[in-house]
């Protein structure tokens, strides 16, 4: 039994550092998933709008709720419906990415004593590195969580370096792993249940990982990690329709009867690439058993370590991932010129909207509409190559599509 106990923490019979080889160790981007962060929206009332907004709300509220108790009640709800459709920041995001990691197998060698491989062999420690280009507005924040198949670790707000040990919970030959007993049994219980020892370190361009596999553990397998990431930011307005229900010869009608609009945040880029890429950098310890590999204890093994290292170019996410949906109206000509907004004062705004569905009912309305001269939507006049949009642009007016602002 003091042998045992004595023997139980040793990893190996003999140890020594062979050579560099950068052939026994791939790691790949497995996938890479890129999600706006979640954020939590608040609604406004009717009083946070705009004098010209809050009269047409009022008569649209006034027309659906005709009983005065209901229409007193309206008055004070909140409507995040209405101004509140989605988050105001489009430059954070969370990446989750899946990375794997594998050793070369060549059992054609398995007897062959001057080739480097056999069944005991594994990853005893990995560094993974992946940096941003200097080129690309973008910039890591903080880490969110990171797991693999021994356990998963919460790291929100963790911006830091930190080391952390993974440890199972439950049985260990039979035994409850914080059961007491005596000093030799706890020790090796101890050694037992401790998978990985991990390490991370994040800076604005650049995290690092760093995972040490404990006793007969091999690194080999799938590593999920989540950061998160902003872009600079630009100011962008969008647009959001009102409209109001009503009923023309017996049939349904909407009209649009204001515009109230929001500033966003979208990343700041001049020229918007079709995938952002980084580098990944890997270095590795191999652990190769020279003997002993046929019993499951390594304390009687004779090890030979191999470091290796390499770099390569991943894909994070595409164009399509990272830059917002937003809608204009407008023609396919050449330029795609699009409708603009002036305000009261002549400030102008382009007309883009947050989801398809506002541009083609927008869209819808204008086509529809009868009316001659120009075209206003409450103290707002629509503009299209420079000019106030009237009925003598009535041929572009039936061109006009939905067009992607990026």
């Amino acid at each position: 039994m003091m042998l045992m106990s004595c023997t139980s923490v040793k990893r190996f019979k003999t140890a020594t550092y062979q050579s560099e080889d950068n052939s026994l160790v791939q790691v790949d981007l497995f996938n890479a998933q890129l999600l706006n962060e979640e954020v939590e929206q608040s609604g406004g009332t009717l009083w946070q709008l705009s004098a010209g907004a809050q009269t047409q709300f009022v008569q649209i509220l006034d027309r659906r709720f005709p009983d005065n108790g209901q229409f007193i009640e309206a008055l004070g709800k909140q409507y995040p419906e209405v101004w509140n459709l989605s988050p105001g920041d489009f430059t954070k995001k969370q990446l989750r990415m899946v990375f794997s990691i594998s050793k070369a197998r060549d059992y054609r060698h398995l007897n062959d004593p001057a080739f480097r491989f056999s069944p005991a062999d594994r990853i005893e420690y990995i560094c993974c590195r992946l940096s941003l280009p200097e080129s690309i507005p973008l910039h890591f924040t903080r880490w969110n969580r990171f797991s693999t198949e021994y356990g998963e670790i919460e790291l929100a707000d963790i911006t830091f370096s930190r080391n952390i040990m993974l440890e199972a919970e439950g049985m260990v030959e039979g035994v409850e792993v914080n059961s007491r007993g005596t000093f030799g049994r706890n020790e090796e219980q101890a050694v037992r249940s401790r998978y990985l020892g991990l390490n991370g370190t994040l800076d604005n361009r650049r995290i690092e990982i760093e995972q040490e596999g404990t006793r007969e553990i091999d690194l080999t397998g799938n590593v999920q990690a989540d950061i998160a990431l902003c872009f600079e930011g630009f100011p962008e307005r969008i647009t959001i329709p009102v409209f109001s229900t009503g009923t023309e010869d017996g049939e349904p009608k909407s009209e649009l009867k204001a515009f109230l609009f929001r500033d966003v945040l979208v990343p700041r880029m001049e020229e918007v690439p079709d995938s952002i890429f980084a580098t990944l950098q890997v270095e590795y310890i191999y652990r190769h058993v020279q003997s002993g590999w046929k019993t499951f204890q390594e304390w009687d093994d004779r090890v030979e370590f191999y470091s290796g290292s390499f770099e390569k170019r991943v894909p994070l996410f595409t164009r399509q991932e990272y830059v917002p949906e937003f809608f204009s109206l407008g023609t396919e000509t050449e330029g795609k010129e699009t409708i603009r907004i002036r305000a009261r004062g002549g400030k102008e705004y382009p007309l883009q909207f947050i989801s398809y569905p506002d541009a083609r009912r927008v869209l819808d309305w204008l086509l529809d509409r009868q009316a001659e001269g120009t075209v206003s939507v409450g103290d707002h006049l629509l503009l299209y190559e420079g000019v106030p949009l009237s009925s003598r642009f009535r041929e572009e007016i039936d061109e006009f599509k939905i067009i992607p602002v990026y």
